[in-house]
């Protein structure tokens, strides 16, 4: 079976006929050639392995952004989604209760802190923010928002604007929604002045508080919403008893604390959700991505006071709770306790990830690796301190060519990114990250 997929010769007729279809009628937004003018067409998955019609494979260290932590091919997800399909049934709106979304409801409550009890489902991770920016203001009465440095909650409106890339907001502006970007503690970079890894966590917890607190900040928000985990942004991990700090400024002001968990949800920090690393209980917690691990799938889960007080139809979309995508997210949860893919993930995946970030750090023009569950972040730089862009994108470029996809993010748009699901074989991580190491050698 070949392995180098984009060495082994032309190009399929439907391959061809694929890019060259999408190239001429797709948006130029979605950013498809982002990468290659040439990306593999893919025609089966499985595990964490992607084949072209040729039998090329390659391993996926991407997961479609930190969607299929079960990988390709799942069966349980694949009986699931069978089995409603059987019915023919396959929408009835929201109008009309469904077993499949009951079953998902039961299923979020039971995974979620004691005091959440009430979901609202949505279809993407953009459209379950609004729903809980939504919310925060219709409890409170009041419009404002704190969000963070580094951000990223998605793209459309209410999400674009706490999302804090300026690159994304740019062509938006002005957005309705005030929004107060505070500092996030990133430790490689703190964005105060003056702090180190040790002391910039309390830092951004003191100027936030100030701002809060000081009469003439004239910051009167209704929610925080945060990552515990920073994704997208390059695996930015704040300092233990972060989280525990915004919790109590939020009580202290009457704020809504918002946990984005969307990244991060069902496993891919080696827990459920990332902000039981701090034991702390938001008021509304927004989820996507791996939830289905297949379809578009999202929703919050919160406290009753937040979404048991707003009309019917106050927030409403057609085709939320779909019952295709609530029997996937169902199997899906149910695969993760079946098979203990936190404890894996906690117990063989992250130390590979560590043990692999020890190996790579001395090599030139890496400045840090930073690791948590089953995601890393490898922040590059130049010899003069300054972020790597094209670096990253050369790795990239030759990871894909020797058959392993690996992702690119960060603040700076200079962080090898590694997200593997939680069902990758040690040989299957092994090899993957043997080849990010032989691409990045042959980079510096």
């Amino acid at each position: 079976m070949t392995r180098l997929g984009l060495e082994t010769g032309a190009l399929t007729s439907i391959a061809r006929d694929t890019l060259a279809t999408t190239r001429a009628i797709e948006s130029t937004a979605v950013n498809t050639f982002g990468l290659s003018d040439e990306p593999p067409v893919f025609a089966r998955g499985e595990g964490a392995l992607l084949f072209d019609e040729r039998g090329a494979r390659w391993i996926d260290l991407v997961c479609g952004s930190s969607v299929t932590n079960l990988g390709h091919g799942n069966a349980r997800i694949a009986d699931a989604i069978r089995s409603i399909l059987d019915t023919g049934i396959l929408h009835t709106g929201t109008r009309l209760p469904s077993p499949p979304r009951a079953a998902l409801y039961e299923a979020l409550v039971e995974l979620a802190p004691d005091d959440l009890d009430v979901v609202h489902l949505a279809n993407s991770g953009s459209e379950a923010i609004e729903i809980a920016l939504k919310a925060a203001q219709h409890a409170t009465g009041r419009s404002e928002v704190v969000a963070f440095f580094g951000a990223y909650h998605g793209r459309t409106r209410g999400a674009l604007s706490v999302t804090a890339s300026a690159r994304a907001r740019a062509a938006f502006r002005p957005f309705d929604t005030a929004v107060h970007f505070m500092p996030y503690p990133y430790g490689l970079r703190p964005p105060i002045p003056g702090h180190s890894q040790h002391t910039i966590g309390d830092a951004c917890l003191a100027y936030l508080d100030d701002a809060l607190s000081n009469p003439f900040s004239g910051i009167a928000p209704s929610a925080l919403i945060v990552e515990a985990v920073q994704g997208v942004a390059g695996v930015v991990i704040p300092p233990l008893g972060f989280l525990k700090g915004l919790r109590r400024i939020c009580d202290q002001h009457g704020i809504v604390m918002i946990l984005d968990e969307i990244w991060n949800g069902f496993g891919r920090s080696g827990l459920w959700f990332a902000f039981e690393r701090d034991e702390v209980t938001p008021d509304l917690v927004v989820f996507g991505k791996a939830l289905s691990g297949s379809l578009p799938l999202s929703g919050v889960v919160g406290r009753p006071e937040l979404l048991k007080k707003w009309a019917p139809g106050t927030h409403t979309s057609t085709f939320q709770g779909n019952p295709l995508a609530c029997a996937a997210a169902v199997a899906s949860i149910d695969d993760i306790k079946s098979r203990r893919l936190l404890e894996r993930t906690r117990d063989q995946i992250e130390p590979a990830l560590i043990e692999f970030g020890a190996r790579i750090e001395p090599i030139g023009g890496v400045a840090e690796t930073r690791c948590l569950g089953a995601q890393a972040g490898i922040e590059l730089i130049t010899h003069d301190g300054a972020p790597d862009q094209s670096r990253v994108r050369a790795v990239q470029a030759r990871c894909l060519r020797d058959g392993v996809l690996v992702y690119g993010g960060g603040w700076h748009s200079n962080v090898l990114m590694l997200v593997p699901p939680l069902v990758i074989t040690a040989e299957e991580l092994a090899e993957g990250l043997g080849t990010v190491e032989c691409a990045l050698r042959a980079s510096g």
